[in-house]
C-alpha cells in the first residue's frame, strides 16, 4: 500500500499561509528583541540593586514557569475588571508571553556573565587612565555578548520554534492557518509537512549562523 500524496488541495490557501509566516516571523522577532533587551536591563539591575539573591530567586520563579501558561496568562487576564481596559489581542499576549520567557533567561545570562569578564583586563584598562564609562563600552560589555551570545541564539531558535504555542490563543501564525485548512480538507498529513518545512526555511538559517559564530575567532576572544 502507498499513501496518495496530494498538496494541491492546499494551493487556495497559499495566501494564507504566507500571510501565517509573516505572523510567525513578527511575534519572533518582537518578542526576541524585546525580551533580549529587557533581559539586559534585567541583568544589570540584579547587579546592582540590593538584595541581589532575593532578585535572582524571583527571576528563577518566573523562568520555572512555561512559555504556554505565560501565553494563557496574559490572554485570560481580567483586564476589563481590573484596570478598565479592553483585552489584549493574541498577537500582544504571544509577544509578551515568549518575551517574558525570553528576558528572564537573558537577565540570568547576563548577570552570572559580569563574574566572568576579566578582571586583570580591567585592572590594566584602569591603570591606563580608561573612565568607567570607557571600560564598560569597550571591554566589559562585549564580553558580556561574547559569553552569552550562543546561549541566546540557541533560544532564540528555540523562541521561533515554540511560537506556534501563540496559535492556541487564536493568533494566525502558519501553526493556526494548518489547522484551519486541515479542517476543511482533510489532508493532515501534507499540511503538517508544509509546515515543517516551512520552520525548517526559517530555523536553518539561524542554526547555520549559530554554528558560523562558534567557530569565529570573534567569539573565542576574551578581553
Amino acid at each position: 500500500m502507498s499513501y496518495d500524496w496530494d498538496f494541491s488541495v492546499f494551493a487556495p490557501y497559499r495566501v494564507a499561509l504566507l500571510r501565517g509566516v509573516w505572523v510567525t516571523i513578527e511575534i519572533s522577532v518582537f518578542s526576541i528583541v524585546s525580551g533580549t533587551l529587557a533581559g539586559f536591563a534585567l541583568g544589570a539591575i540584579y547587579r546592582l540593586a540590593p538584595l541581589q539573591r532575593v532578585w535572582l530567586f524571583l527571576n528563577d520563579v518566573l523562568r520555572a514557569v512555561p512559555m504556554l501558561v505565560w501565553l494563557f496568562f496574559f490572554f485570560f487576564f481580567p483586564y476589563k475588571e481590573m484596570f478598565g481596559i479592553k483585552p489584549l489581542s493574541a498577537f500582544t499576549c504571544a509577544v509578551l508571553g515568549l518575551g517574558l520567557s525570553q528576558a528572564v533567561f537573558t537577565a540570568d545570562l547576563v548577570y552570572s556573565a559580569v563574574d566572568r569578564v576579566s578582571q586583570r583586563t580591567i585592572l590594566g584598562a584602569r591603570s591606563l587612565g580608561l573612565r568607567d564609562n570607557a571600560i564598560w563600552r569597550h571591554l566589559i560589555i562585549p564580553d558580556i555578548i561574547r559569553q552569552t551570545l550562543p546561549a541566546m541564539i540557541g533560544y532564540w531558535i528555540g523562541v521561533l520554534k515554540l511560537s506556534n504555542l501563540s496559535s492556541v490563543i487564536g493568533c494566525e501564525d502558519v501553526v493556526f492557518v494548518a489547522q484551519v485548512a486541515t479542517g476543511q480538507r482533510f489532508r493532515t498529513l501534507e499540511a503538517w509537512v508544509l509546515v515543517a518545512l516551512i520552520y525548517v526555511i526559517l530555523v536553518l538559517p539561524m542554526t547555520l549562523a549559530a554554528r558560523r559564530l562558534d567557530e569565529s575567532e570573534w567569539l573565542k576572544r576574551r578581553s
